[in-house]
Order: structure tokens, then C-alpha cells, then sequence
């Protein structure tokens, strides 16, 4: 493009070769990283749901499981790296996808750092690039929905522009199928419309419309799961905002910003939303800085704007990466323009934000694996049990070993139960799927109410996992089953150290079903 000049800083790699260099190094760090740390709550729980395929599941659409249910088929049996090597590698795929997306835009070098500096992210290059969680293909699904825009929207018309509308219409629809939140690049591409006046011919033109159409085809599987189960996960999905409405609550609004800010690194998200609020400003027409920032804008403003009066929301700022995600774009279009001109600023700010990533990483990485930090003089007190933000990522090893010591392994007259949907993953991962798991948690079970029904399992033994003591599990589970037996306890933790502590129980035949708020009937 005329108004986005190729600027080339003295280097012998091609922009193209240095993308693909840096896809390969940080993918066998995250490789590395699959492999060492432990599998998160979320990550536990959509093991649960990889092992139940469906045609989508109570809180999310069902792509994502179902990377984790092939998975599963191709490896015989489950571990971190088989659950997380489809996420790395669509990782992989969603950052050579930037760069095409910023080749074209802005010019290879604008490409090429637009990935550095999202790979320097800390929520990207862990979270989104290593976790077994929808993120993963979202956002290569909203990437690629970009890039068959940018063909009709930004450039002339081509020549197959019904293709490039059609191919955006797959990517949207299994994108949607990935997370609902895919819905938004809709209202950021009617939007770029809105905004740009000789793009609003596209309103006549039946490309649109058949985008919209392919996407909700692609999209139906879900919308029939939901038919059949009177919209439960519309309904959780669209009301989470609203459930614990207390007015508005600036210090939620903030906490939610300041959680976007660390896990972007706060400086480069200071640049991200410069970079959003000057593409709106600019006097001179830029169609491709103004593309990008419409199909950003929506998420961010929509799911920061909820924070404000919902307390669920106050901690999930990571719902706004899929915004950020393309915003990478025009901050790397920035940065290569002051490389170009020879800045020294620029480079000691990417030094600078290199390092700080890097060792960054580093450090939460290890610490996620052994737990090292707990040692240091200072840190032991406070990074203890669940006070440690890494808590949930400590696998529950020695559980399988503690049921095979008490033969409770493979029967089939056994169940296992917990008190909470977080644990009840774990403990169906640590368990290896070898016998049925349930959650017996009345206020929100999550998927797991769908999963098997109580009232298949009536009559039968049930091991309950928990960390409460006997007195409790009496007054939660006592009416339930005719006595419950302690069975002992399991030390969890990392090294040898133990963190916290599980206790086992039998129920000793269930009596009646365990009553759960939604569900198969």
C-alpha cells in the first residue's frame, strides 16, 4: 500500500525467515513448558470434557475439547503434553497468520515485529500459547477471519471476492465454535463498514450474507446441544455480567484494567491502547490502521465496560486478548518505522521488554514446575497453599497410587466424587480417567452435570476427594450414603514438598441422587 511504505532495517534475514526462526524457537520453549508444568484448574476440568465429547458443553463451545478428545484417541492415554501440543502448534500457526496479516497491511518488518512483541506477552505466549483452553483456537480462528477480511475490506475488490467472503464466514463459524466471544469480529467488521463510506457498498453485496450464513452452519452444532438443553449455556454465557449486579463498582473497573495491563506488560499495553485510540483519531484516511482497530475496539470496550458492575468479570481480563490480539499489528508497524529511521530508543525499549519477558517467564515457569520460590527467605510464608497464585497448577500426583493401594482402581461398582468442579477435574486427570467422576457440588457443577447422571451410580460405593475434614464431609455428604468411612490421606505437592492435603472417604452405598441445578432430566 501506498500509505504503508516497506521498511527494511539492515538485517541478512528476510523478514518471512526471521518469523519462521522465531515461531520455531519459542515453540519448542513452550513445547518444553507443556511438558514440565502442571495442568492448570481450567485445564484439568476440559480434560473432563475432552474425555465426554459432545456437541458442545455447558459453559463453552466444544472445539476446543475436542482437540483434546482427539488427542486423547491419538495417545492412548493422557498426559500435559498430549492435551497442550495442538494448542502450541496452533499457536504457531495464529503467529505466522499475524504476520501474513501485517505483510499485507503494513509491510513484512511491521510483520514480523507485530509477532515478536505478541510473543513477548506474557497472557500470549503462556496462556493463549501453551494452555489447553478455547483461547487457542479462537484466536488462530480470529486471525485467519482477519486475514480473508483484509482481502475485500482493505485492498480492491478481487476477483473471487465470494471466496474470501466465504472462507471469513468458515473461519468466524469455527471460531465461534472455539469461544462465543468470535461473535464480535461481526460488529468489528459492521462496524469497519459503518465507518469507511466506500466500503458500505459491501451492505448490497451478497458476500456478507453468505459469511453470516456459512458461519452459523458451521456454528449449528452448538445451537442444537443448546435446543435440546433449554439454552443453558446462552443463558450462562450471556448473564455472567449480570448476576451479581451492585452498581457501578470503579475499583472492579480498575482491578480489570490493571489485569490487562500486567498480562499484556504494562508498558507495551500503554502502547496497544495508544495505538487503538490514534487509528480512530487520525485526520488522514488509513483504511488498514482503521480495519485493525475496529475489529479490536468491540471486545475491549465490551468486556472492560462489564467490569465496572460485575464482580466475575473484575477478575477475567483476559476475556479482551482476542482485541489485543491484532492490535500487535500496529504496534509493530510503529516499531518498525522508528527501527527504520534508526531510533535508539526503540531498540533499548525492545531489549528492555525482551529481557524482562524473558526472564519473566522464566522464573513463573520453574516455579510453576518445582515450586522453587517457596525456598527464598521472604517468599516461604507468603507463597504457601493456596495464597500461591500457582496453587492450581500442582497436579494431583500420588492420587492414583493412594487408590491403587486400596484397590480401588478399574471397579466398576466404585465412583468418585468431589466438592468442587475446579478439583473434580483434577482428580479425574490424576485418576487418568480409570474410573467415573463426578462433582457433587449443588450451586455449580459446570459440565460435570452433564457428563453422568447420580442416579445411575444409587446403591453403589462412592470415594469422595476433598479437603475437608470428616465433620464437614458428614454434614455435606452424610444424608446421601448410608455411613462414610475415612480412608486416610494424600500429600500434594511439588518435589517432594507437600502443599496441601487431600482427604479420602467411601460412601458406603448412595442412597439418592445427588440434586444438581441443571442437567439432563
Amino acid at each position: 500500500m501506498a500509505a504503508a511504505p516497506r521498511l527494511t532495517p539492515r538485517s541478512p534475514l528476510t523478514p518471512g525467515a526471521a518469523t519462521a526462526a522465531l515461531i520455531v524457537l519459542t515453540g519448542a520453549a513452550r513445547l518444553w513448558i507443556g511438558w514440565a508444568d502442571g495442568l492448570c484448574f481450567g485445564e484439568s476440568y476440559y480434560f473432563s470434557c475432552a474425555r465426554h465429547p459432545s456437541l458442545s458443553y455447558f459453559d463453552h463451545p466444544p472445539l476446543s475439547m475436542l482437540l483434546g478428545t482427539l488427542s486423547l484417541l491419538l495417545a492412548g492415554e493422557p498426559g500435559r503434553l498430549v492435551l497442550r501440543a495442538p494448542f502450541i502448534a496452533l499457536f504457531a500457526g495464529t503467529s505466522w497468520l499475524v504476520f501474513l496479516l501485517g505483510r499485507r497491511l503494513f509491510g513484512a518488518w511491521a510483520g514480523f515485529w507485530g509477532v515478536v512483541l505478541l510473543n513477548l506477552s506474557p497472557i500470549f505466549t503462556l496462556s493463549v500459547g501453551v494452555f489447553f483452553q478455547p483461547e487457542g483456537p479462537l484466536m488462530f480462528c480470529w486471525a485467519a477471519t482477519a486475514w480473508c477480511l483484509a482481502h475485500v475490506l482493505v485492498d480492491p475488490p478481487p476477483r473471487r471476492a465470494l471466496a474470501w467472503w466465504a472462507g471469513a464466514g468458515l473461519m468466524l463459524g469455527l471460531g465461534m465454535l472455539s469461544k462465543y466471544a468470535a461473535i464480535f469480529l461481526v460488529a468489528g467488521a459492521g462496524l469497519y463498514v459503518l465507518v469507511e463510506r466506500d466500503q458500505r457498498r459491501w451492505l448490497a453485496h451478497p458476500g456478507p450474507y453468505l459469511a453470516v450464513g456459512i458461519a452459523l452452519a458451521t456454528f449449528s452444532p452448538v445451537i442444537v446441544w443448546n435446543a435440546q438443553h433449554q439454552w443453558v449455556s446462552f443463558f450462562f454465557q450471556s448473564t455472567r455480567g449480570a448476576e451479581d449486579f451492585a452498581g457501578i463498582r470503579l475499583d472492579w473497573l480498575a482491578k480489570n484494567v490493571i489485569g490487562q495491563a500486567v498480562a499484556m506488560l504494562p508498558w507495551v499495553w500503554v502502547g496497544l491502547v495508544a495505538e487503538l485510540v490514534t487509528s480512530f483519531g487520525r485526520r488522514s484516511p488509513q483504511p488498514a490502521r482503521r480495519f485493525i482497530a475496529c475489529l479490536a475496539v468491540v471486545p475491549i470496550v465490551v468486556f472492560t465496560g462489564v467490569a465496572a458492575w460485575s464482580s466475575t468479570s473484575q477478575h477475567h481480563f483476559h476475556w479482551t486478548t482476542p482485541g489485543y490480539l491484532l492490535l500487535f499489528l500496529l504496534l509493530g508497524d510503529t516499531t518498525a518505522r522508528g527501527l527504520a529511521q534508526g531510533r535508539a530508543s526503540y531498540r533499548r525499549a525492545l531489549a528492555v521488554t525482551a529481557a524482562f519477558a524473558i526472564v519473566a517467564v522464566a522464573v513463573l515457569t520453574t516455579h510453576v514446575a518445582t515450586g522453587w520460590l517457596q525456598d527464598l527467605p521472604g517468599l516461604s510464608r507468603i507463597l504457601t497453599g493456596i495464597e500461591d497464585p500457582t496453587y492450581e497448577c500442582v497436579d494431583l500426583s500420588g492420587l492414583e497410587r493412594a487408590f491403587a493401594e486400596r484397590g480401588l482402581l478399574d471397579r466398576s461398582d466404585l465412583f468418585v466424587a468431589s466438592d468442587w468442579w475446579f478439583r473434580a477435574g483434577k482428580v479425574d486427570y490424576a485418576l487418568g480417567g480409570r474410573l467415573p467422576v463426578l462433582a457433587f457440588t449443588r450451586g455449580d457443577p459446570r459440565s460435570f452435570a452433564f457428563f453422568d447422571r447420580s442416579e445411575r451410580f444409587v446403591g453403589k460405593d462412592g470415594i469422595l476427594v476433598t479437603t475437608k475434614t470428616a465433620p464437614e464431609v458428614a454434614g455435606h455428604f452424610g444424608r446421601y450414603f448410608e455411613r462414610i468411612v475415612p480412608l486416610g490421606s494424600v500429600e500434594v505437592g511439588r518435589r517432594g514438598r507437600a502443599e496441601f492435603t487431600l482427604h479420602l472417604y467411601r460412601g458406603e452405598r448412595l442412597l439418592r441422587p445427588y440434586p444438581q441445578p441443571y442437567g439432563p432430566r
